[in-house]
């Protein structure tokens, strides 16, 4: 549906949201397909190694699917081309994920450029150039053999399991502490925030009152 924009920016609030969402999420999901390819790089085995004796692998490491290999070389193209964009480059080209690149070190690449995206990020969406981006973050790829950031995220998904809030409804004829906190889906949607008991249900939480509200934990919800 479409949705007015802010000020001179080209794309409306929700989709800015959802974009900065996604990117913020990059070097977490980055670092977690790194430790899925070989999980000894996603924990600091040196020392467990020398406990060992240092011994090492005897056999040959079993074959990494192949999306394993495109995806991680889609976000850090992606962070890459898009840090370019906003220095005032033509990216060429795409970047490939080392070998040998832990989950670590692969984490704080990631988050370097991050932070200098989202610092820019405002001004990138006032630029012709935000809906590439926009389209490479959300979009949905013609072929099952194209990324997104949406899509990776899909595919392997970091979402929080819901929980119960520690604080009452706040329905004064309710006050039950029975309110579900429905982490989203993918990063940059919102938050779902529902009474378990009388069906109460948070508005939008763009301010973000409902999540400072209901912040403290009671349980895991089923």
């Amino acid at each position: 549906m479409p949705r007015e924009t802010v000020g001179d920016s080209l794309i409306c609030g929700r989709c800015f949201g959802r974009l900065r969402g996604l990117i913020a999420g990059a070097p977490d999901m980055l670092a977690h397909l790194r430790s899925i390819t070989d999980p000894l790089k996603g924990t600091d085995y040196a020392a467990k190694a020398s406990s060992a004796g240092g011994s090492g692998r005897t056999h040959a490491p079993p074959p990494v699917p192949v999306e394993l290999l495109d995806a991680p070389d889609y976000i850090v193209t992606v962070l890459w081309s898009t840090r370019e964009v906003m220095e005032g480059r033509e990216p060429q080209g795409r970047m490939q994920v080392p070998v040998r690149a832990g989950a670590v070190v692969l984490h704080d690449f990631a988050a370097d450029a991050v932070a200098d995206i989202l610092a820019g990020l405002s001004a990138l969406s006032e630029r012709p150039e935000v809906v590439q981006l926009a389209d490479a973050v959300m979009g949905r790829p013609a072929s099952k053999d194209e990324w997104t950031l949406r899509t990776i995220f899909e595919r392997w998904s970091l979402r929080e399991d819901p929980w119960w809030a520690a604080q009452p409804c706040p329905v004064p004829a309710c006050g039950l502490r029975a309110v579900k906190v429905t982490p989203p889906e993918l990063p940059g949607d919102e938050t779902r925030y529902e009474c378990a008991k009388c069906g109460w249900q948070a508005p939008s939480d763009d301010d973000g009152f409902w999540a400072e509200a209901f912040s403290r934990r009671e349980g895991v919800a089923a």
